[in-house]
């Protein structure tokens, strides 16, 4: 039987997930609305549609939290290194703040000063999770009429490394030095006043310390009563000499001209959006809906007829790890060179290394972010 303390546990990590899944859902809502009012205007419609893209990006996020709290007892926590564009990151999180406050009569002011390198290698994801965990928290505790300001300043630079530090200062309840010094204690909350709908459950400011620690970056909160409340989080990056995708290929441009592609994913609507955007770029894609199809597939192909095989992982009938190591064990010579790339939202330590023992050359995160699919595929095709 569960205990008390596990029940408690369970009951308000429900709380957390139920109560801040709302937030981009309603700006997603809100911008569909827009945007279906707005139908005949393309620059609005424009925006409507990244604040969207961007909400559901926040979504993946929550989903990603979620797990961490669930391994926070046992500390599993592992920095995600990857190469990523920080104006292109700055404009991501400016997107999602702004639709967390749809619908909020709240003067939201960004201001990023020049930055000398954006091409920086690091943990983007739980980056953005901190700052949307205190973006969240400046939007539930203030007031209509309130600011809440957003700011990225470069303070260091040289030629291998990069310290930025990021601001996000409001006008709104603000907290006692008292519940400052134990803010990060897990659970830890002090007590909202009437005007504040939902005080959360004192679990986010935990994880976000959590992920600071983990990215190698400091966070410092300045805050009272009454008077707002300043968040700092400095960390930083190394300089990515090396990743020149994004200034030579963009998405648009991308040309798979000539490649044969094998998209394996049960789900038949996540399988034809891949396949219509490679299709759009030139390539010919086929679509397999579980793991037993895509060997039968590949097996009566022509001899490297396929080029890449994005393979889901968790489908009936057959795994995307099954299907892998028949596709490996097959007796013809493509079998053992063709790029097979995971197609998953697993993505941890163990998750990956059993990924790279099924015969797979590399993940991409789901739901795919199109511009690192262009990217590992580009750079296969030009081998």
């Amino acid at each position: 039987m569960k205990t008390d303390r596990i029940n408690n546990a369970e009951s308000r990590l429900l709380a957390y997930f139920s109560h801040d899944i709302r937030m981009p859902v309603t700006g997603i809502m809100g911008m569909a609305d827009i945007a279906l009012e707005n139908i005949d205007n393309k620059k609005k419609l424009e925006d409507c549609l990244n604040k969207i893209k961007s909400s559901s990006g926040y979504l993946l996020s929550l989903a990603n939290n979620v797990l961490d709290i669930v391994q926070y007892g046992s500390a599993d926590f592992h920095k995600i290194n990857r190469p990523f564009d920080m104006e292109e990151f700055i404009g991501s999180c400016i997107n999602i703040f702004s639709g967390l406050l749809y619908d909020r009569n709240i003067d939201f002011i960004n201001c990023c000063h020049r930055l000398t390198v954006s091409k920086v290698y690091g943990d983007e994801l739980h980056l953005k999770q901190i700052l949307i965990n205190l973006f969240g928290n400046s939007v539930k505790y203030t007031h209509d009429g309130g600011q809440i300001k957003f700011e990225t300043e470069e303070v260091r630079y040289d030629n291998k490394s990069v310290t930025y530090c990021f601001i996000i200062s409001d006008t709104g309840t603000g907290m006692t030095e008292e519940f400052i010094s134990k803010i990060f204690e897990p659970f830890s909350q002090e007590k909202a006043d009437d005007s504040v709908k939902y005080a959360g459950n004192g679990l986010g400011m935990a994880i976000t310390k959590q992920f600071t620690d983990l990215i190698g970056g400091n966070i410092k909160i300045d805050s009272q009563k009454g008077a707002g409340t300043t968040s700092k989080v400095t960390v930083t990056f190394d300089i990515d000499t090396k990743w020149q995708f994004n200034d030579k290929t963009k998405p648009e441009e991308a040309d798979f001209s000539g490649m044969n592609i094998l998209v394996v994913d049960d789900s038949d609507i996540n399988a034809g959006v891949i396949c219509e955007l490679l299709k759009q770029r030139g390539a010919y894609a086929a679509m397999a809906l579980d793991g037993s199809s895509a060997v039968e597939m590949f097996s009566k192909s022509g001899l490297y007829f396929y080029d890449t095989i994005l393979m889901d992982v968790a489908m009936p009938v057959m795994n995307g790890m099954e299907a892998t190591r028949l596709i490996r064990s097959m007796d013809r010579e493509d079998a053992r060179s063709i790029p097979v790339f995971a197609m998953t939202g697993n993505v941890f330590k163990d998750d990956i290394e059993q990924y790279r023992e099924a015969g797979m050359d590399g993940h991409i995160i789901k739901p795919v972010d199109f511009v690192e699919l262009i990217h590992k595929l580009s750079v296969y095709h030009k081998k």
